[in-house]
């Protein structure tokens, strides 16, 4: 008894390790509108500071798998919001 107890306990942190995290409305839109952009091109980014140690710069680049199979945006940005609402992850706050 005390092992079915057990396995119960285990199973349940399992699966609740395993829940989908909830985002609302507005962050759905910017995180697949993110998506979109990624897929639209290579993204980057550019830095320069200057501070007691003297002048830094910083730069990056990225490019999504997205855009390297060629997706088109709109469909990655409908794709994404799909997928979201039908996973339960848009929660109504």
């Amino acid at each position: 008894m005390f092992r079915f107890g057990t396995i119960a306990v285990i199973s349940g942190l399992v699966l609740s390790a395993c829940t989908l995290p909830q985002m609302t409305f507005p962050e759905a839109v910017a995180y697949c509108q993110d998506k979109a952009d990624a897929a639209a091109g290579p993204q980057g980014t550019v830095g320069i500071g200057v501070g007691t140690g003297g002048t830094n710069a910083s730069f990056s680049i990225s490019v999504s798998d997205s855009f390297l199979r060629g997706d088109d945006p709109e469909v990655v940005y409908e794709t994404c919001m799909n997928e979201l609402s039908q996973n339960g992850q848009i929660s109504g706050v």
